[in-house]
């Protein structure tokens, strides 16, 4: 967000903004009666000390509730910033990044491993049959496996870790400071995971199915593209080689 007022408003806990409104709406109040008593000519006597009187309470008892009301103001407006964002970073079935954002961050972290000299690993995965889903149970059944995923991918995750909803039936993931024997080792973890995974229908019957995984460790001359391209050739070789598994595309 950019700084000035409202930046600071809703970066800093809520309940500072009322404080800091009565107290400026006073300070306004009783410096405006200072200065029209100097250039006035006025005695420091008893009027001032009732105008002085007058000059806090007023303050206090109109700008707390106007304090309140610009605090709400404030909460929508952040809260319609964050839905928003939401809205334009992540899949709204599963909860996890799109292929722009993740394509977007993707291209950063490849970047950055490749002028640090760390190894990056990109890994594409495709449900298996996802069609027959749809067909015998409708769109609902789709659904429900799709939201399932969206669950259980960043279950065996680390937090440096990246997984979108790549489109469709196929889920993208980019795993940082990671070997390729390693990514090896997590791509069969996922794939059991999915094994087991607990996708329902909305009466509650579980659907199983299963996911073909490709993996592809980066190059220092990759670009996010070529990366990508060998993650997903190596996830159509493990669908032609009898689905359910995993397979390397060497860089």
């Amino acid at each position: 967000m950019r700084p000035g007022l409202q930046g600071f408003f809703v970066r800093q806990p809520l309940w500072v903004s009322i404080p800091l409104i009565v107290a400026l709406s006073v300070a306004s109040s009783v410096g405006a009666l200072f200065l029209l008593t100097e250039l006035m000519g006025l005695p420091y006597g008893p009027s001032f000390r009732r105008s002085l009187t007058v000059a806090i309470t007023a303050p206090v008892l109109v700008s707390a509730p106007i304090g309140g009301w610009i605090v709400h103001l404030l909460r929508e407006v952040e809260l319609a910033r964050q839905q928003a964002q939401a809205l334009a970073w992540n899949d709204e079935l599963t909860a996890l990044m799109n292929r722009r954002r993740f394509t977007e961050i993707g291209q950063r972290e490849l970047a950055l491993s490749q002028r640090a000299g760390r190894q990056l690993v990109a890994m594409l995965l495709d449900i298996d049959d996802f069609k027959r889903i749809n067909d015998e149970h409708g769109h609902s059944g789709g659904d429900a496996v799709l939201q399932a995923m969206g669950v259980t991918l960043p279950r065996e995750l680390r937090r440096t870790d990246l997984v979108a909803r790549w489109g469709g039936e196929e889920f993208a993931l980019m795993l940082p400071d990671t070997t390729l024997a390693d990514a090896a080792v997590l791509a069969e973890r996922v794939r059991k995971a999915v094994e087991q995974m607990d996708a329902r229908l909305p009466g509650g019957r579980r659907l199983r199915c299963t996911v073909s995984i490709g993996l592809s460790e980066a190059a220092a001359a990759d670009s996010f593209d070529t990366l990508i391209a060998r993650a997903d050739k190596a996830m159509y070789l493990a669908k032609a080689g009898g689905k359910n598994r995993v397979v390397v595309q060497a860089g």
